[in-house]
């Protein structure tokens, strides 16, 4: 279109004896050649554009691959290693009430093994059963301290093989941070269940999470993305009330933080 109205310019300047027709040729000539250099550029550039998007996303591609691989084998070492200290509770209550937990082997002397657990998991108990699923067998535990208001208990247990133990550190952490949470959900049947979530929320020494916790899951460890205990999972909100009526709630689960933990650990 713009090369159809130079050359109607240029028969119109022909036919035209006052004008300086050699100027304004010239100064049309430079406008069109502007015209025509900027066009190109902006072809060049959407080109080289579409070249540069493909490349970068074809890398960006082959690096996010690369990094969801890593992340699944980061997530595993690190399920592997929390389910290695985890163990399962069997309390009995009475002779017709049993139930169960979770509780984590922090700490060795010999061939006693110390674990911390949720006070009302082992409250009332007449027997204390823990499951170790490294080696599949049972061994009876001694209720060593209690605490209600703290909600923590140590339990001790002989063992002749080796167990392995998780450190209990206090170490930073922070809302938006992914954790994994291990326990014995539900029954002995779904013994080291490994959920995933983040932190929602730090309230003093809860530590609110959306990781999926069930009955069973008290006194299972809280890990952060380092491999690291930040806290022991004690209970969840189940259901609220809106209005007259009663609605279920999902993904708020609470756990002991992991200060709390050393605190009650080293006044004992």
């Amino acid at each position: 279109m713009k090369k159809i109205l130079v050359l109607f310019l240029l028969l119109f300047l022909v036919g035209c004896e006052e004008v300086d027709q050699e100027t304004l040729k010239q100064e049309l000539k430079e406008e069109l050649t502007t015209e025509i250099k900027e066009e190109l550029k902006l072809e060049l550039s959407a080109e080289l554009s579409a070249e540069l998007s493909a490349e970068i996303y074809e890398e960006l591609s082959d690096e996010f691959t690369f990094d969801i691989n890593d992340i699944n084998n980061h997530l595993i070492t690190i399920s592997t290693a929390a389910k290695a200290c985890t163990v399962s509770l069997e309390v009995t209550i009475s002779d017709s009430v049993t139930t169960h937990g979770s509780g984590v082997i922090y700490k060795s002397v010999g061939t006693e093994y110390y674990i911390i657990t949720n006070d009302h998991v082992v409250k009332y108990n007449q027997t204390i059963e823990v499951y170790l699923p490294t080696t599949d067998s049972f061994e009876t535990a001694t209720l060593i301290r209690e605490s209600e208001a703290e909600d923590l208990a140590i339990i001790t247990i002989n063992s002749t093989e080796e167990l392995n133990t998780c450190d209990l550190t206090v170490v930073d952490y922070e809302v938006g941070e992914l954790i994994l949470s291990v326990g014995t959900a539900v029954s002995m049947n779904y013994t080291n269940t490994v959920t995933l979530g983040l932190i929602s929320r730090i309230d003093g020494n809860r530590i609110q999470h959306d990781s999926a916790i069930n009955p069973g899951n008290s006194g299972g460890p809280l890990f952060n993305m380092n491999g690291e205990i930040i806290g022991l999972n004690v209970n969840k909100v189940n259901t609220t009330t809106s209005g007259n009526t009663k609605v279920t709630v999902e993904g708020i689960g609470f756990a002991i933080s992991i200060e709390e933990i050393v605190l009650f650990i080293n006044e004992s």
